[in-house]
């Protein structure tokens, strides 16, 4: 990695180097969107005579488990290199989300860029994975996701129905299915006329965000950051690849029982016997101008 400052989504990198070690200072948010490029960045670093690298998250807002993928990775790659990688002062927001997922467990982490490029020793650790007595390894407000923005209703209903219509990318990005159960529960609330369910639906679909990585898709990382910069009250202003708009007006989009979804509510239908988030049997839609139903979740 060469030295100088470089923007991976919403995500800035600066390099230098220090003591024979590289140090890539993180900014802003490490999160799905930026997984690729912050990938191709990292391991693009890497050689047998850079090996050893510390990355410092004193600066990172907001952090995911497929950002911290990332890292884990390259720390992979350092290893078959001969060297490591370090984790430096993250902050209470990123602290929280590596003690969700268990890295902290894993991952050598410092409280400051200093003791991880001068400790002799793989990570300064407590058996029980907190820093080592008398340092802190986080920084700012403690950002626990309880704290929550109260949503404008349309915009909820908007960016939720975003989630649902690229519900085809979230399952190929999630193969295990860890997040089926929180897409079902979403469309289950899509589906009803309560603004508090659906609210707590979103935020239990950005939880499992939080715990579980996904495989990167532009669809799931637009959607997931858009639903995920309206509810948190610590997110940025969206961008405009994460708040695409909608081109034409989309009359039904995942059937639930004896109802569709639709953008304007929920609409009765007489057709039975569809099992949940399954599409519907199609019909002829030509000269009824109506859309044709998108694809519901598979199993």
């Amino acid at each position: 990695m060469d030295p100088g400052t470089g923007s991976v989504g919403g995500l800035s990198v600066s390099s230098r180097s220090e003591r024979g070690y590289v140090i890539a200072a993180l900014s802003g948010e490490l999160d799905i969107a930026c997984a690729p490029a912050l990938r191709e960045k990292l391991l693009g670093s890497l050689r047998p005579a850079a090996s050893r690298l510390v990355i410092d998250l004193s600066r990172v807002s907001y952090a995911d488990a497929s950002g911290l993928a990332v890292l884990v990775g390259t720390g992979r790659r350092a290893g078959l290199l001969g060297g490591f990688l370090r984790l430096a002062a993250p902050t209470a927001a990123v602290d929280t989300v590596l003690r969700i997922t268990g890295l902290h467990r894993q991952l050598d982490i410092f409280p400051t860029v200093q003791a991880a490029i001068t400790s002799p020793g793989r990570g300064q650790r407590r058996p029980d994975g907190k820093a080592a007595a008398g340092k802190d390894t986080t920084a700012g407000t403690v950002h626990t996701g309880r704290a929550r923005r109260a949503a404008d209703a349309a915009e909820l209903r908007q960016a939720t129905a975003a989630v649902l219509m690229h519900a085809g990318a979230w399952r190929d990005a999630d193969p295990c299915r860890r997040f089926t159960p929180a897409l079902h529960a979403l469309a289950r609330a899509y589906a009803g006329t309560s603004h508090a369910a659906l609210t707590h639906a979103a935020h239990s679909l950005l939880s499992v965000l939080t715990r579980q990585p996904l495989t990167y898709s532009p669809a799931v990382a637009a959607t997931a950051s858009r639903l995920r910069r309206l509810l948190d009250p610590t997110a940025g202003p969206p961008s405009p690849e994460t708040n695409p708009r909608t081109h034409h007006r989309l009359e039904r989009l995942v059937p639930i029982g004896q109802r569709h979804v639709t953008m304007n509510g929920v609409q009765q239908i007489t057709q039975s016997g569809h099992s949940p988030l399954r599409p519907a049997r199609r019909a002829s839609y030509s000269g009824s101008g109506r859309e044709p139903p998108l694809p519901g979740f598979g199993q």
